[in-house]
């Protein structure tokens, strides 16, 4: 099979392999990160990487690779995520790499195979450039499985304590260092009631009409509570609630009714701290409510003064926040500090006809060959 000879074709492969997330209503068959994983191992073991798959889940693998130097005196990583969100109600084939209007188009062109890309192209300029040979730094490159839904690669990664001076988390981020950005809280709340037929309701007691009261306390009490703190970059924590579900039959005094809450939270806030007092709030007025934890992410807060990130906001277009949760969050430590970074607009993700700009993802190219050079000379001039 032809190589690719430019970081546009290389995103066309990279489109054109399936890597949907499993979870929810994938709207496709072709789902898990196999086929994307064996791509990325194959194209960093052609520059020479010492590369492993790392399966997380059946058929769905992280793949971990490194360029190890004679002497590393540093180590410096690029971790994009291989999966995709969902193609369901796109209007364009999701897998057909189109180019119009100076755009390529497809599912993950924007989020986050084309940051991705961009950082591969980068890496295969340096691999065969006579820069390698001189290196002092350990370049790692982490293809993680299941961002979209878990975080599962990442925290496969973290339980083994993967370190490094600096990660680059690669999402679109219009090329601005993502140093901050808020963690998600998603709960699920229960009520319960006594079922009977619907024409003698006063038999029954109806769980849709306990919700109403916990919809309730949410809106009225909890929301402004949360916004009482508040973060000096993200600012307060926020919730929503997503979905709503009770009943069987119209003619039957509902016994259960379930919400899914998503509250996204900044740096500081105890997250058991926070789902128990959620807990006791709605309680008080609803005492059959039951709350549940499906899935937490941490927020990310990584300091900007650090010297491998303030060299990186030097060369890029300067630090910014995010609304939206990562791998960063997952991976970041005081022995991992972690940033997001690539080019494309964070606008484009999950859309029904989801594309990068081709001259975003050049500039993103650009970007990250230069991140290297720099990284490289600093290492020369110590």
């Amino acid at each position: 099979m032809a190589r690719p000879t430019n970081v546009i074709e290389l995103l066309q492969e990279l489109v054109a392999i399936p890597s949907v997330n499993p979870h929810g209503n994938p709207g496709t068959d072709h789902v898990g990160e196999q086929a994307m994983g064996e791509y990325v191992a194959d194209f960093l073991r052609g520059l020479g990487a010492e590369v492993a798959l790392d399966p997380i889940e059946p058929g769905r693998p992280n793949v971990v690779a490194s360029f190890e130097p004679k002497k590393a005196e540093a180590h410096l990583a690029f971790a994009p995520h291989l999966d995709t969100v969902s193609v369901t109600g796109m209007t364009i084939p999701p897998f057909d790499p189109v180019i119009r209007d100076g755009k390529m188009f497809g599912r993950g062109s924007s989020d986050t195979k084309g940051p991705m890309a961009a950082a591969l192209w980068a890496l295969r300029d340096w691999a065969q450039s006579s820069a390698r040979a001189k290196s002092r730094i350990r370049w790692t490159f982490l293809a993680l499985m299941g961002e979209e839904a878990g975080n599962d690669g990442a925290h496969a990664m973290a339980k083994k304590d993967f370190s490094s001076d600096l990660t680059l988390v690669l999402e679109p981020t219009s090329l601005g260092v993502v140093t901050a950005h808020k963690g998600s809280l998603w709960i699920e709340i229960t009520t319960a009631g006594l079922a009977c037929h619907g024409s003698t309701p006063d038999k029954g007691r109806n769980a849709i009409y306990a919700m109403r009261r916990v919809l309730e306390v949410i809106e009225q009490k909890i929301i402004p509570n949360l916004a009482r703190q508040s973060h000096p970059k993200l600012g307060p924590s926020t919730m929503s609630v997503g979905t709503i579900s009770g009943g069987s039959k119209v003619n039957i005094v509902p016994d259960a009714c379930r919400i899914e809450v998503d509250c996204r939270v900044v740096p500081g806030v105890e997250t058991e701290k926070l789902r128990a007092s959620i807990e006791a709030e709605l309680r008080a007025v609803v005492p059959e409510a039951e709350v549940r934890l499906q899935r937490y992410s941490p927020p990310l807060d990584t300091d900007e003064s650090l010297p491998w990130v303030k060299k990186l906001g030097g060369q890029a277009r300067g630090f910014t926040t995010a609304p939206w949760f990562s791998d960063a969050s997952v991976l970041s430590s005081p022995k991992c500090p972690s940033v997001c970074i690539g080019p494309g607009s964070i606008a484009q993700a999950h859309t029904k006809d989801e594309f990068i700009l081709l001259r975003d993802l050049e500039e993103g190219t650009a970007l990250f060959k230069r991140w290297i050079q720099l990284a490289e000379e600093s290492m020369h001039e110590r």
